[in-house]
């Protein structure tokens, strides 16, 4: 899956566009990992955000056919809200209805489904303490905050950085 030379990242809410933004610059800073350029500029990287979670279930196969387009690889992330195996699946079931079109057989996705939502899994293991993250305006702010080196060894974030790294 590594090498995506550009992407598109389709995360659940509206607050995650900023805050995988500020995340990726840090990730190129602090774990000197080479990120492509971000949009529009190089037109490498693409963030956008679903809105809701019911967008990411019934919108991920018109998400991705439309990544592919125009980006190597497409990236979703989301929260599994404590139901992440299952959740995983219907994405995972949904995206290979559309890789089993010719014109699809090569292309890549990356489906990161948190535990439970991002606060809980990265931002308060990367801060080393529990937070109140009912207001998700403050999600953005949490990304230059986070001690990477505290989550190197988180799955999703391995996987994360895999995707990311070219």
């Amino acid at each position: 899956m590594k090498n995506c030379k550009s992407f598109y990242l389709w995360v659940e809410d509206r607050y995650g566009t900023k805050f995988f933004s500020r995340l990726l610059e840090r990730i190129e800073s602090k774990l000197e990992v080479t990120i492509p350029k971000r949009y529009p500029e190089g037109k490498f990287i693409k963030i956008k955000s679903a809105r809701t979670v019911g967008n990411i279930e019934t919108k991920i196969d018109k998400a991705v056919a439309l990544a592919w387009k125009r980006y190597d690889c497409a990236i979703v992330v989301c929260d599994g809200d404590g139901k992440r195996e299952e959740r995983l699946k219907r994405l995972n079931k949904k995206v290979s209805e559309i890789k089993e079109r010719p014109e699809n057989k090569n292309k890549k996705v990356i489906i990161i489904v948190f535990k439970n939502a991002i606060e809980s899994d990265w931002i308060e293991k990367g801060l080393d303490k529990k937070i109140d993250y009912r207001d998700k305006a403050e999600l953005p702010d949490y990304a230059n905050k986070l001690n990477l080196n505290l989550l190197k060894n988180d799955d999703n974030f391995k996987e994360f950085i895999y995707a990311v790294d070219p």
